[in-house]
């Protein structure tokens, strides 16, 4: 047994194959961990599709991600952070456009039009908003991202997401009220 770095972390090789874009190194640490790592995101997420969303997209991120592994832990154990910490992210996403979703509902059951909107509606008018406003509308009302946080991201104003978000929550009343 030799004393280099590969036997003190007997995930090293592994680690750096994934790193240097060794599929079958991928298919292999899938193969170890995809399973346990679908349980704990089943487990936060309540939902099979989205348990495997979330794993998908932990090992499609794997070989750029692992630049954040130090090697202190087991890949085992950071790949189980890392499934914790998107699984929740999923849940918190999710839930933000649930509440925005049923938000939008109940404005529109108030409308001078009173008419019942389905979510189908809501998605169509949102999809239809230009895009400068969808984007700010999207990050500051689901995302739950502040005015500064935006501005920074797109590389605008902070006053600028303030009334970009303004004119998106009326055109979409606009738009769920009937107009055009």
């Amino acid at each position: 047994m030799g004393s280099g770095p590969e036997s003190k972390n007997p995930d090293a090789d592994l680690v750096r194959r994934i790193a240097a874009g060794d599929a079958d190194a991928l298919a292999e640490a899938f193969e170890l961990y995809a399973a346990r790592l679908n349980r704990i995101a089943y487990g936060i997420t309540g939902s099979i599709s989205d348990a495997e969303d979330v794993v998908q997209d932990v090992f499609v991120g794997l070989p750029e991600g692992l630049s954040g592994f130090e090697g202190r832990s087991s890949l085992a154990t950071w790949l189980h952070r890392v499934t914790v910490r998107a699984a929740l992210l999923r849940v918190k996403t999710d839930r933000r456009r649930r509440e925005l979703l049923r938000d939008l509902w109940e404005r529109a059951a108030t409308t001078r039009f009173e008419r019942t909107l389905s979510r189908i509606d809501i998605e169509r008018a949102l999809n239809r908003l230009p895009a400068m406003y969808r984007t700010v509308l999207w990050l500051k009302d689901v995302e739950g991202w502040t005015h500064e946080q935006i501005a920074h991201v797109l590389g605008i104003e902070t006053n600028t997401s303030y009334q970009r978000l303004h004119r998106a929550r009326k055109l979409l009343r606009t738009r769920l009220d009937g107009g055009r």
